[in-house]
């Protein structure tokens, strides 16, 4: 689905929503007694639906405004990150050569021994050197 189209059926989708909320607040018009924590007051159902309405509305527009300067924050850092890198990749590197191949020797002369005498056989059997040439 095209984003275009996408928006379109958001749109149509909050436009019934909002008149199913007029709807149902229009026909509940009696007083209600609210609780504000440090008293109380008598306001008709209607203000109550709808200021509701308008509050989540209001809610929801400001974690969706916070969400989108982020990603465009973050799309300009790697914006600028992704122009380093192609300068870098145009800019032909030093060669240098690599190190010289150095075998790890270990500085114990005696020959390798079995861990364990269960193993059977003679040394030279098993593979192992004797010697100490």
């Amino acid at each position: 689905m095209c984003p275009a189209m996408r928006i379109q059926w958001s749109l149509i989708l909050m436009l019934i929503f909002a008149l199913i909320t007029a709807i149902f607040a229009v026909i509940n018009v009696n007083p209600v007694e609210v609780n504000f924590l440090f008293g109380y007051a008598n306001v008709p159902l209607v203000l109550l639906i709808l200021g509701s309405a308008l509050f989540g509305g209001l809610i929801v527009g400001l974690f969706g405004i916070y969400r989108q300067f982020r990603l465009h924050r973050e799309m300009k850092k790697l914006r600028l990150e992704n122009e380093q890198l192609q300068k870098q990749a145009s800019v032909p590197a030093a060669v240098v050569p690599p190190a010289p191949y150095e075998p790890t020797v270990s500085s114990d002369p005696a020959p390798l021994e079995p861990i364990s005498g269960e193993l059977g056989g003679t040394p030279e059997s098993r593979g192992f050197r004797t010697d100490k040439s």
